[in-house]
């Protein structure tokens, strides 16, 4: 199965391209510290406090709304998110239907029982043991589209997760700095105290903003068009599998079906 790297890419190059400015100059968008070597420089954006409030924050928030053992699958989710495996391919699975619907009508129902355990997909190949079994369709309809709906709120579990913690990450950015700003209020006269504290009120913010546009956000995004693509292909499979036991035309079938794809993607008759 093809895999899609662009997440993981697109992370690697919002935050490199962010710390990279901290090394190099490019006219006014460089950050130019003189007098320090590139590690000295990284180590200025480096505070374990300000990373505490933000991500210790953002945790301990998410434990409020979501249970720990949900916590450990969306862990799961973010790497799927990260190699993104390319959401079924509807050409192959329309034709795969068509083929199937076209020994039905040459065999009988029966027939499709030893191809129906080479499928993949489990969703498909579950619609189709019912239909070789003799279930009504409307029964058929009814239990694909109560697990089509179950998918579809797991996937909106996961897809809140990240979302919710691209909101909580700036939230505590914005305390950090408003701690930092309160620290310094503290005592004016004391030039090291005012530098430490103003740079855990500037880095919780940038850590904030940082990890909430250049992870969270993003991910919870990549998860909802991932969830988009796998639901708009299963209800392709619903209709597909509802079309073998009416004896459909295999043609009349494959023009109905390619209406759920893009016509860049469709297979031609010769394919």
């Amino acid at each position: 199965m093809k895999k899609d790297f662009t997440t993981g890419f697109g992370i690697f190059v919002s935050i490199g391209l962010t710390f990279a400015a901290i090394f190099e100059t490019f006219g006014q968008l460089t950050i130019r510290i003189q007098g320090l070597l590139p590690s000295q420089r990284l180590g200025i954006f480096f505070d374990i406090d300000s990373l505490i409030i933000v991500l210790g924050g953002t945790t301990g928030a998410l434990l409020v709304n979501f249970k720990f053992d949900d916590m450990k699958n969306f862990f799961s989710l973010a790497a799927q998110a990260l190699t993104a495996p390319a959401q079924g391919d509807e050409a192959e699975t329309i034709k795969q239907i068509v083929d199937l619907s076209q020994e039905a009508r040459v065999n009988g129902l029966l027939a499709l029982e030893p191809k129906i355990k080479q499928i993949e997909s489990h969703f498909l190949r579950s619609g189709l043991e019912m239909v070789v079994d003799g279930t009504d369709t409307e029964v058929i309809r009814e239990n694909m589209e109560n697990e089509l709906a179950y998918i579809q709120r797991r996937h909106l579990k996961g897809q809140q997760f990240f979302l919710q913690a691209g909101a909580y990450c700036p939230s505590f950015g914005m305390v950090g700095t408003l701690v930092g700003l309160v620290i310094m209020m503290t005592d004016l006269s004391d030039i090291d105290m005012i530098a430490s504290s103003m740079q855990v009120a500037l880095l919780t913010t940038f850590y904030g903003s940082l990890f909430a546009n250049g992870i969270f956000l993003p991910i919870g995004g990549k998860l909802s068009i991932l969830s988009s693509n796998e639901v708009a292909l299963k209800e392709l499979m619903i209709e597909g599998v509802l079309s073998i036991p009416k004896g459909e035309n295999p043609k009349v079938l494959k023009n109905y079906l390619d209406t759920f794809v893009s016509p860049n993607k469709r297979l031609t008759d010769g394919q």
